[in-house]
């Protein structure tokens, strides 16, 4: 807590409302040990009796302490643990006007009796509720002499902090201890107002953060980003709200000091998914490292290690980050990496202030003139603004204009990838028929399920002019608008070369002709299969799956698949089906379902339902874990009887 200064309006109010006390004093001479009154204020830190353990007696006027030796309650330096007793007795005269008591000091760790009476408003509390030292107003009773008496009790993490016990003790007036303690507590309150204003900013930051992955959930960088800031941001805030006495010191080991290993973690965490980085196994070790202090934070909390110790431990601990992902950062900003470069300015920020207030510190313990004024507060009004703070600020404000144009950009992408995705669909509508055309002696059955991300499965069924029917089903590789774009393609040549009437192998040779001089990249799976009211079906296969009959299947030569070598040519294959007979044409949808184990649906699951109807087989592969378009087409062979 900063020194204390008393406030200035004071001395005017005084030098009206106390003239008359002053006058009153003169009049009643009083004798030596007569409080001698200075402007309606008078501190009464030194002479104070002391003596360690704790007896309640010793709360009584009565009793002797001409032994005890006496101190100075301001210059006691460090709180020592355990059990403490104060004692002075106080003369104002005779006649003197009403009297308050203004006690600056550890709220919880005492309790103060005036007369042999305990007062209300101080009480010992448990080392959870202790605060650093606040300003406490206690009325006294219109009697000519006080015996004031304070009963202490220092816990162990209120001393670790080297914190006093007391800071001032004062008697006067009413109207001037009001003000003296407003002033006082005015200067604490202004002194820890512009910390908590930065970090309340951090935590609505990080809530805001939280906001923008539940409208982006693919970018985890704003999750940690809004961990990062939300848990920084209260970690420094409650560590500067318990260092002015506006929380209880325990909030600092218990709650604050842990939080700094969870904000780091989630720091790196960020670092890292906002430049697309992998974390290292070396990074992650260092993350499982971090964990470790939190249990050093609750032994420091029960007086286990020393309290420099920890903290020396915290700083080691915590400073490879600080100092390495900047460096990282660098490194792949040197490498080319855009969204690296950008974060190197925010993460710099609160490292370079900490070095420039930590420098004029050190300047001051080694007496380095020129520097001191770097641990200097920046004044912004009636309010000191700490360097560090002024640090976290501009972070925040970097850090604000940097996530402002990245998620500009990427809401630009995503709009972007959504008509893009919008316009495949509906391509992706026209690569299967609407209806099916009757064929003479089979029953057809179709099933088609669409992926998440649009593919290029397609099949289609065309009577042609000789009474047969070409059934062509196939797959175009990659995923979104291209593969449906080609898919498309592939459909259009399809329908035309069905007018030619030509055997599968040829009109797939066409085909992959006119795919490869469309220029487009990628290639295409097709199987092709002409069937004739008899039964008979001709096979020509371009790399696609091979058909079952039923559930076998059935042995094809693969071929090339279309689109990658216009010199390409294909064999048939020709198959003779009996009554009842069932052929399964299928995608690689379905042998590439996968579970949420990793297994793929795989060839013995497929053969074993291929004898199934087409809706059935679908609904089976998506059931166990659909990620890739799935088209099922199968066949029945039904001749009509022939009239006798």
């Amino acid at each position: 807590m900063p020194p204390r200064r008393p406030a200035l309006a004071c001395i005017l109010v005084l030098l009206c409302a106390l003239a008359p006390y002053a006058s009153a004093a003169s009049a009643a001479t009083p004798g030596p040990e007569v409080l001698q009154w200075r402007s309606g204020l008078t501190e009464i830190n030194e002479g104070w009796a002391t003596h360690a353990g704790d007896d309640l007696r010793w709360a009584q006027s009565g009793f002797d302490d001409s032994a005890w030796p006496q101190v100075d309650l301001e210059d006691m330096g460090p709180a020592q643990t355990g059990w403490r007793w104060f004692r002075k007795r106080v003369n104002l005269g005779a006649d003197h006007a009403p009297v308050h008591l203004l006690l600056s000091g550890g709220d919880g760790t005492y309790e103060i009796y005036i007369n042999g009476r305990r007062m209300e408003g101080a009480a010992l509390h448990s080392q959870l509720k202790v605060t650093r030292p606040i300003e406490r107003v206690f009325p006294l009773e219109n009697t000519q002499s006080y015996f004031i008496a304070i009963r202490t009790r220092t816990p162990v993490n209120y001393a670790r902090l080297h914190l006093p016990l007391f800071l001032s003790v004062t008697l006067g007036n009413p109207v001037a201890i009001s003000y003296e303690r407003e002033s006082l507590q005015s200067q604490r309150l202004y002194g820890v107002a512009p910390t908590v204003a930065v970090n309340l900013l951090l935590c609505l930051a990080g809530l805001g953060a939280f906001g923008l992955f539940a409208y982006q959930r693919t970018h985890r960088d704003y999750l940690f980003l809004g961990l990062f800031l939300l848990l920084t941001g209260l970690s420094d805030g409650l560590i500067v709200c318990q260092g002015f006495g506006v929380v209880p010191t325990s909030i600092n080991f218990l709650f604050a000091d842990p939080l700094t290993y969870l904000f780091t973690i989630a720091q790196i965490e960020f670092t890292f998914a906002f430049a697309a980085q992998r974390i290292t196994r070396v990074w992650r070790a260092y993350e499982i490292l971090l964990i470790g202090p939190l249990l050093l934070a609750f032994a420091g909390w029960f007086g286990l290690i020393p309290h420099a110790t920890y903290e020396l431990i915290e700083a080691l601990v915590t400073l490879p980050a600080a100092l390495a992902l900047p460096i990282l950062l660098f490194v792949w900003w040197r490498r080319g990496n855009r969204e690296a470069g950008l974060l190197i300015l925010p993460t710099t920020l609160p490292i370079t202030t900490g070095i420039i207030t930590n420098l004029g510190s050190a300047a001051i313990v080694l007496h380095w003139d020129s520097l001191q004024f770097l641990a200097d507060e920046i004044p912004v009004g009636p309010f000191l603004l700490a360097a560090f703070d002024l640090g976290t600020f501009l972070f925040l404000l970097s850090i604000a204009v940097v996530i402002f144009f990245r998620f500009n950009s990427v809401s630009r992408e995503q709009a972007r990838t959504a008509a893009e995705l919008n316009a495949a669909r509906e391509i992706q509508q026209r690569l299967v028929p609407a209806s099916l055309p009757g064929v003479p002696g089979f029953t057809i059955q179709t099933s088609y399920l669409p992926a998440q991300e649009v593919g290029g499965d397609f099949y289609q069924v065309l009577t042609q002019q000789d009474c047969s029917t070409l059934i062509v089903v196939g797959d175009v590789s990659g995923k979104g608008l291209k593969a449906a774009m080609t898919g498309a393609l592939a459909i259009g040549a399809i329908r035309t070369l069905s007018t030619d009437c030509l055997p599968p192998a040829v009109f797939l040779a066409r085909l992959n002709q006119q795919l490869v001089s469309s220029q487009e990249t990628g290639f295409v799976t097709c199987l092709c299969a002409r069937i004739v009211p008899g039964g008979s079906i001709t096979f020509a296969n371009a790399g696609h799956l091979a058909p079952y009959w039923n559930g076998a299947e059935v042995p094809l030569d693969s071929g090339l698949p279309l689109g990658i070598t216009s010199a390409t040519e294909y064999t048939e294959s020709t198959l003779q089906l009996a009554t009842g007979d069932t052929l399964t044409l299928l995608s690689d949808g379905v042998l590439e379902a996968r579970n949420a184990s990793g297994e793929l649906f795989g060839f013995d699951r497929t053969r074993a339902i291929s004898h199934h109807a087409a809706a059935e087989i679908a609904s089976r592969a998506e059931a166990f874990g659909q990620e890739d378009d799935i088209t099922v087409l199968t066949l029945r062979f039904a001749p009509a009887p022939v009239p006798s």
